[in-house]
């Protein structure tokens, strides 16, 4: 079975905002190149239609319901980072999230999940600026049930805040904006708190059949941290977020990074088991690192065997805002029946990578990076070593 990962992940305008989107802005047309390119020719294999419908960045869209696939202008998503797209088995819409609002087939925000609703923050634990921010996984055997997973952008200074809303400085100090982006403030741009991975269960059989969040089920987080570490409690989790069917069809594995551990939760007839397969592999990124080292893509391989995953960075500055050009590109091979993560093997390192992705037979991965100058990359990994099969596709 193909993994669902290529399903319910969607592209959006892959540059993070204010100071630092200068520096980011330069991906963004790599990144879309390769994330539409390789989803394209992969959805081609498949004969539902969940993935029909793609609504991302600027309220841009694409169907491929048409051949060849034409754009979509009634999306009101926007946003410049995470977002993801569910349509049913025939192509027909049913939501879309950018990880804090959902809304549906008919473009109105969801009552249960209306970050800027009139009775305050009443949205999901998203955010604009985190790189996988929302996911929409179908339930493996409730064909009317979809779990909405989101991963927040975890700031050091809302972690400096911790417990209380951020954002503070280093000394624990309430600021009216965010120090590496002075524009961004709360609520508009965070909600001052590093919520970590969550999820959300819409019902479809709800308003009608236009869908809603079930209320008991909203919101209820995950841990992927040690619970007795402060620093890891005051983070909770990277921007890293994919799934793949289990082994037996009739489940789906949720996995996400936070440092240097993998933690892969197993969701079937029963819902999502709440404690995670744990896998423990290099590379380690420090939470001293964060904001900017949670950035980058986590992508499955199309049979679910494999991961792929962007490190962008292992050092940042948060004073100068200066990024280290030592992040990474690593595979890993996933087992779909026990959930574990293991064979680190790095593709390329010394750089600042963001978009990965796998080739739609999954012989072949990609990765877009700055390595001093803006280039994608292929990787066939039917050669030995892998590493040595780099070749410069575009820059």
């Amino acid at each position: 079975m193909a993994g669902v990962s290529s399903l319910f992940i969607h592209p959006g305008n892959f540059y993070k905002g204010g100071i630092f989107e200068l520096y980011l802005r330069k991906f963004n047309f790599l990144n879309k190149i390769i994330f539409l390119f390789v989803s394209i020719i992969s959805f081609s294999g498949f004969a539902q239609g969940e993935a029909n419908n793609w609504y991302f960045g600027r309220r841009a869209g694409l169907t491929f319901n048409t051949n060849p696939p034409s754009a979509l202008t009634d999306g009101q998503l926007n946003t410049s980072e995470g977002c993801s797209s569910m349509s049913d088995i025939n192509g027909d819409l049913l939501m879309y999230t950018d990880g804090r609002t959902i809304w549906d087939k008919e473009h109105n925000i969801m009552p249960g999940a209306d970050y800027f609703g009139t009775n305050g923050l009443d949205g999901l634990n998203g955010d604009p600026s985190s790189t996988s921010s929302g996911l929409i996984v179908p339930h493996p055997t409730e064909l009317n049930l979809y779990y909405v997973f989101t991963v927040d952008e975890p700031h050091h200074d809302n972690a400096n805040a911790y417990p209380n809303q951020g954002p503070a400085d280093e000394d624990g100090n309430p600021i009216p904006f965010y120090t590496d982006v002075e524009s961004h403030f709360v609520p508009q741009d965070d909600d001052g708190f590093n919520n970590g991975l969550n999820y959300t269960i819409v019902d479809m059989n709800l308003r009608g059949g236009l869908g809603d969040v079930v209320p008991s089920e909203k919101n209820i987080q995950l841990i992927t941290y040690d619970t007795s570490n402060l620093e890891e409690v005051k983070y909770k989790a990277s921007e890293k977020i994919t799934a793949v069917r289990g082994s037996d069809c009739n489940s789906v594995w949720l996995i996400t990074h936070f440092k240097n551990k993998y933690y892969s939760f197993l969701i079937n007839e029963f819902g999502i088991d709440p404690t995670p397969v744990i896998s423990q592999v290099i590379p380690n990124i420090p939470t001293s690192s964060y904001r900017r080292g949670a950035i980058g893509y986590l992508k499955a391989s199309p049979n679910g065997d494999r991961l792929l995953v962007a490190h962008f960075t292992t050092s940042y500055d948060r004073n100068s805002q200066d990024v280290g050009r030592d992040g990474s590109v690593y595979l890993y091979d996933f087992n779909n029946v026990t959930g574990v993560v293991s064979n680190s093997q790095k593709l390329v390192d010394n750089c600042n990578p963001y978009g990965v992705e796998f080739s739609p037979n999954g012989t072949k991965v990609y990765a877009t990076l700055d390595d001093g100058e803006n280039n994608i990359y292929q990787w066939n990994l039917e050669s030995t070593p892998i590493s040595n099969s780099k070749f410069k596709i575009q820059n």
